[in-house]
């Protein structure tokens, strides 16, 4: 509301931009908190593939000691370990020449073998991820880990939702202190405003009264 009732034009001028101010404050917030979401979006689309990395290579690093020692039980161990997490679909296990030493699915509850059709139909839709497997200078071999991606984007979209929730909090928070001092300083800019018109007024004719009484005499 514009509190212009009794004000001069060039009051009633500054008042009608500061409001046109306001709104255009209010749609650049707007604007930039969608622009939050879309580069958040894209945020989580490269955290989601520096998790994924992240986790194959942590697999990598958990079968060099047993891959160094041959400890093929240890290794078989470590892949169905592996497997136990929600976000990891398959893992392969392979020596330096290209031999497979374990493998581990959780796809499927049936148990299939590594190379059947029935288990590459499952695993399409994860796209595998390879790290070499090294102890020092040596190349031991590599793992190849299939994950769902889909559960790191979750995973990671819930905090960021719990972020932007926070964030559009503080942003009412904020506009309403703003609506609140700009209303109480509105309300007594008008009535100090609303005041000197007045004043003005009752005193153009008392000079006007003052003239008359000299040319009178």
């Amino acid at each position: 509301m514009i509190f212009a009732k009794g004000l001069k034009k060039r009051h009633k001028m500054t008042r009608l931009f500061q409001v046109c101010v306001a709104v255009g404050l209010i749609f650049g917030l707007v604007h930039l908190w969608q622009s939050s979401l879309i580069n958040g979006n894209q945020l989580l689309n490269s955290q989601t593939k520096i998790m994924a990395r992240l986790l194959a290579q942590q697999a990598a690093n958990g079968a060099a000691p047993a891959m160094f020692l041959k400890n093929n039980q240890q290794i078989e161990w470590l892949a169905s370990t592996l497997v136990t997490d929600p976000k990891i679909m398959s893992v392969n296990i392979y020596d330096s020449n290209g031999n497979r030493l374990a493998f581990a699915q959780s796809v499927s509850n049936e148990i299939l073998d590594p190379d059947s059709e029935e288990l590459e139909l499952l695993l399409k839709p994860y796209p595998p991820l390879i790290e070499n497997v090294t102890q020092g200078d040596n190349n031991l071999g590599y793992v190849e880990v299939r994950l769902n991606p889909n559960i790191f984007f979750d995973e990671i979209k819930i905090l960021h939702e719990e972020n932007m929730k926070l964030q559009q909090i503080m942003l009412i928070v904020a506009g309403v202190i703003g609506l609140l001092l700009s209303k109480s300083m509105s309300f007594k800019r008008a009535e100090f405003d609303r005041r000197i018109a007045r004043y003005q007024l009752l005193k153009r004719p008392k000079k006007a009264l003052s003239k008359k009484d000299k040319l009178g005499k």
